[in-house]
């Protein structure tokens, strides 16, 4: 019998019903949306940050030129992604010269030429094609560089053809590594014989921008709440009126307010079910719309069962603090004064 009550009533109310089931599923996709984008905020900024350089420095402790290369797989291990670099001397053509051993190029370097296994600094006066003989290795320039720090007066190789060359193995001059920055302080701890160093700035710049949007979308995501739930209790209350000589026949024939308040919340529930499917498709897809639109990322829907489960919790708080507001209303309606029809 109960449920005959609450599926009549979706049924006969449908139109007005509709509105409030808007309103929860936009919730919904909000909450979505947010939930999605909150749970990889911070590898999405830490790839824009990339830009910008590394976050961490390793080089040798207590004096050494060199550190283990076995740092690289530490960093690795914590979510990181580590650059090794080796530097050394040679010469060119009979005069000192600085040769600089990385593989992955950083995105911030200014080339013009090519990027590829052979480059020269900008100050050395070379330009692309120029052919340069060092004690050991003839190469020609494909790319010059220019970064604003030591690079600028080196020639920049592979890490392996430096490695050769200097004679040194298994070991780099310093290692760039790039890594969220709540993980720094466990790579810290594992690495006790070698110097880690914070480049302070940055990574107090990017803990910032990431605490900052956290704070933001929680700050968004309730301040929609508090409006669809305005939206749907206002909803609800309507409902409540225009079913007041129902309810009035119900408490006349002996029915307990709270029963009656169970219809009402029952139907609400009923709603924020269908709203939470709704509103959860509906919110990958906007929250492919805004990876791709503000980290300039590929479109992709991502189907996280905990985001649903995070999106059904939100849309069933909205259902049920709207209906318990409206249906306030049960206990001051009067079987005799509304039966009379004043």
């Amino acid at each position: 019998m109960f449920w005959r009550f609450v599926l009549g009533a979706l049924k006969l109310r449908r139109r007005r019903l509709f509105l409030a089931f808007c309103a929860m599923a936009v919730a919904g996709a909000l909450a979505t949306a947010l939930f999605t984008v909150y749970s990889d905020v911070e590898k999405k900024l830490s790839e824009q940050f990339q830009a910008y350089g590394p976050n961490v420095v390793i080089s040798g402790a207590s004096g050494a030129i060199t550190v283990p290369l076995a740092a690289v797989d530490e960093a690795r291990k914590r979510g990181g992604s580590a650059t090794p670099i080796l530097y050394a001397l040679d010469q060119l053509n009979g005069r000192p010269v600085g040769l600089t051993g990385i593989d992955a190029i950083p995105q911030y370097w200014h080339i013009e030429g090519a990027r590829g296994p052979c480059m020269a600094g900008v100050s050395l006066g070379l330009k692309p094609r120029d052919f340069i003989q060092l004690r050991k290795l003839r190469c020609q320039i494909i790319g010059v560089v220019s970064t604003g720090a030591a690079e600028d007066n080196q020639i920049i190789l592979p890490f392996a053809t430096v490695a050769q060359l200097s004679g040194i193995n298994d070991a780099a001059s310093i290692i760039q590594v790039r890594m969220p920055a709540n993980r720094i302080g466990e790579l810290i701890k594992a690495l006790p014989e070698a110097d880690v160093r914070l480049v302070r700035a940055l990574a107090e710049t990017e803990s910032n921008v990431v605490l900052k949007v956290r704070l933001a979308l929680f700050v968004l995501l309730a301040i929609i709440l508090v409006i669809v739930t305005i939206s749907v209790s206002s909803n609800f209350g309507e409902l409540v009126i225009e079913r007041s000589k129902e309810i009035g026949i119900l408490k006349a024939i002996g029915a307990a307010e709270f029963k009656i308040a169970a219809l009402f919340a029952a139907e609400s529930l009923i709603l924020a079910i269908l709203a939470t499917l709704a509103g959860y498709m509906l919110g990958i897809f906007l929250a492919g719309w805004i990876d791709r639109s503000v980290f300039d990322s590929g479109f992709a829907v991502h189907f996280n069962p905990l985001v649903l489960i995070l999106s059904g919790l939100v849309t069933f708080l909205v259902a049920l603090s709207a209906t318990g507001i409206a249906t306030g209303r049960i206990w001051r309606i009067q079987p005799a004064i509304i039966l009379r029809g004043e």
